[in-house]
């Protein structure tokens, strides 16, 4: 192929697309070559059963008119034929812990009014926790849409302190701690390693405002790749990133799967910085650097069940449910296969409705990768009926788990479908189904930190790998990258002005 492009993207993921955009918007021709038959990631949606299922877009935060995300959704087209559902005011998600129920209500004078309802002899230790929460948000300013350096930039030394660690120090009340921590299913907590800054960055994401997608997430795929190819850009399916070509030590082009090769002045991965490495061959870059992006460890990946209930007898549910069964609610720390399943979420999607009742909904929890390595090997269409039997068991203890909270759950389904890590591993296109990415450890925060930049001087990161994850933590990570090339001051006031 003799066409050369500005930019060549690996991964047709959010964080791909959302560079994308702003690259072809800014004029600049833009390739984005994409390994699966579909695209969008974590985006993506499939139909069972009558229904639509999202694999990873399960609601949103902050989009509530004048809010972070609202000013994004505004500036990328994504209100254009999307809907949206704001949850519930008094409880977008409900959490029982170990039999004890918690309300996590829109909005944060609500949020406190609720919390000294639960703990009226505790209004110093909000008081502090939330005076904590304004110091991380404030420390990070991008995460208001202003340029690092400008406005905030608190310096909190929030980064070298563990979540649990400053949610324990306010208070020796376990209850308290888990009430604060319960929404880390959200961002794959663990007690030992994850920062207070992303556990307040992104409590605070959804406390502002929650909101579900109306309709398959695939809408926000579709919108922003028409708005791609209006500016110019070129969207390809079914080209596997394989390896990168260099003239002498200059990077000029990416190979696939079929041989054909992609030319461009500048490339930028959406896809995981492990998996980039393994496209660059011995002696092109750094071994240091390369071993640390090949070392960084990952948040846990999940087990799902898609469930299709008979019609009229599951309501709908304008919150989240999560449940327990430890009075614990760092679930990743304290895994254990053995007691599998010990904490579920629950997810009704708006667009299954019939009047009050719900056709279809899903489950999720936990699970490593482990447990399905030895099928890794395999295929969807070619894994042993040993694995299928196994999920199978599975699905039935996540659902009888969810039984016990929802009388005559079980004996209401119709039918199922499950995704596994390995499910996740193939859509998602890591190594091992991660949920979230690379795990934040407040341990090794030097380390720990990937820049937008590599040692290879055209070529760049974008995605969840690079701050924090999901819509949030991509957005923002899209932003970094684009603004090395249009200008970040510049991208930040069209965003804010849009």
């Amino acid at each position: 192929m003799n066409k050369k492009y500005d930019f060549i993207i690996l991964g047709s993921g959010l964080g791909g697309l959302l560079t994308a955009y702003v690259l072809s918007k800014k004029g600049f021709s833009v390739c984005i070559l994409e390994k699966n038959p579909k695209l969008g990631g974590t985006l993506q949606s499939f139909r069972r059963f009558g229904c639509d299922f999202s694999t990873g877009m399960h609601y949103l935060g902050s989009l509530d008119e004048g809010q972070m995300l609202h000013r994004l959704f505004k500036y990328y087209g994504l209100f254009n034929n999307i809907k949206y559902k704001r949850l519930d005011e008094d409880a977008f998600e409900i959490i029982n812990v170990a039999g004890k129920e918690y309300k996590y209500p829109i909005g944060w004078d609500k949020f406190k009014k609720q919390f000294l309802e639960y703990f009226p002899d505790d209004v110093a230790v909000f008081d502090k926790y939330f005076s904590l929460i304004h110091k991380a948000v404030n420390s990070q300013a991008l995460y208001t849409l202003n340029e690092p350096g400008e406005g905030g930039g608190e310096n909190t030394n929030l980064l070298m302190k563990s979540a649990y660690g400053v949610l324990k120090s306010l208070s020796p009340n376990v209850d308290v701690q888990n009430y604060l921590a319960a929404l880390n299913f959200d961002y794959g907590g663990e007690k030992d390693k994850t920062p207070f800054y992303v556990h307040a960055l992104v409590t605070n994401y959804f406390v502002k405002s929650s909101y579900r997608v109306v309709g398959d997430s695939d809408q926000m795929t579709n919108n922003l790749v028409n708005s791609i190819k209006s500016y110019g850009g070129e969207v390809i399916k079914r080209q596997k990133a394989v390896k990168f070509l260099f003239e002498e030590e200059q990077l000029v082009a990416v190979e696939t799967h079929t041989g054909d090769k992609y030319f461009a002045d500048n490339f930028i991965s959406n896809i995981h910085p492990a998996n980039t490495m393994d496209l660059i061959e011995e002696g092109k870059i750094k071994k240091l650097y390369r071993n640390r992006m090949k070392k960084m460890k990952n948040t846990i990946s999940s087990f799902s069940v898609h469930i299709k209930m008979k019609e009229g007898s599951f309501k709908y549910l304008n919150h989240n449910f999560q449940y327990f069964r430890q009075d614990d609610v760092w679930y990743a720390t304290y895994y254990d296969e053995k007691k599998w399943p010990e904490h579920f979420f629950l997810h009704t999607p708006p667009q299954t409705t019939k009047g009050d009742y719900v056709n279809c909904l899903q489950l999720f929890t936990y699970m490593k990768y482990e447990e399905v390595k030895k099928w890794e090997d395999s295929t969807k269409r070619t894994r042993a009926e040993e694995y299928h039997i196994w999920k199978e068991e599975k699905a039935q203890k996540l659902i009888d788990l969810a039984s016990e909270h929802f009388p005559n759950f079980k004996e209401n389904i119709e039918d199922i479908n499950i995704s596994t890590p390995l499910s996740y591993r193939d859509y998602i296109g890591n190594s091992d189904g991660s949920m979230y990415g690379r795990i934040s450890d407040f341990n090794d925060a030097v380390s720990n930190y990937v820049s937008h930049k590599t040692k290879i001087p055209n070529l760049y990161l974008t995605g969840q790998n690079l701050n924090l994850h999901g819509m949030l933590g991509v957005s923002l990570s899209s932003i970094i990258t684009s603004g090395e090339f249009v200008g970040l001051k510049e991208l930040l006031e069209e965003i804010n002005n849009a």
